[in-house]
């Protein structure tokens, strides 16, 4: 444990690359065979139209919220893993991914972020592995050198009251419930999460559930 605290000291002493996302996800990020019917690099001419989406993720951009309404089935998401993969990899910090229920994210934690990880070669070297009865590591949390990240269902208030996190990812806001134990909107106990953090991101991205 020592010696990871020690080299996310060090990767916190280097400078950001001034790479985008869009740019990362095109050297670094592999799609497996798992979760994609096209496995292989990453290829941002496959899908012209999330490049900006991405890219205003990127640390250099000024956009703090990043509103995505879309299409089911577009690769939104992966779009979303792409700037989490990013941040892991070049900008570490905590991180926030939510969606409708802990079901839902469960599921895309297991079946499109593991293999992201695992096809991916600079992330697959960060990711702590997996160990039986570590925390730190777990189909709901994943800890990286220099910051974690947190799978959580908008269903129970208690994950997004949990740490303060500078990224945050909404997926599927529509199916959202409107009030989370009387705490109110997931989405605002979301959102203020971010409050301590000056270069916050925070992307809501849902296919619209009424005509």
């Amino acid at each position: 444990m020592e010696i990871d605290l020690i080299e996310g000291f060090i990767q916190g002493l280097k400078p950001i690359p001034r790479l985008t996302v869009s740019q990362w996800a095109e050297k670094y990020r592999v799609l497996s065979s798992v979760s994609s019917a096209e496995p292989g690099r990453w290829r941002n001419s496959r899908v012209p139209y999330l490049k900006e989406i991405m890219d205003r993720f990127s640390p250099y951009d000024d956009a703090r919220e990043i509103i995505v309404m879309k299409g089911s089935q577009v690769g939104v998401t992966e779009a979303g893993f792409n700037t989490i993969g990013f941040y892991i990899d070049n900008d570490p910090c905590s991180i926030l991914y939510a969606m409708p229920t802990e079901q839902t994210v469960k599921r895309n934690s297991k079946v499109r972020f593991d293999p992201m990880v695992d096809a991916s070669p600079t992330l697959r070297r960060k990711i702590f592995p997996s160990r039986t009865r570590d925390k730190n590591n777990s189909v709901l949390q994943k800890s990286f050198p220099g910051g974690v990240l947190i799978f959580c269902g908008t269903n129970s208030p208690a994950p997004l009251r949990s740490i303060p996190a500078r990224i945050v990812i909404l997926d599927e806001v529509d199916a959202m419930p409107m009030d989370v134990d009387g705490e109110g909107s997931p989405i605002d106990l979301a959102k203020a999460r971010t409050r301590t953090f000056s270069k916050k991101k925070i992307g809501l991205i849902s296919t619209p559930t009424i005509e």
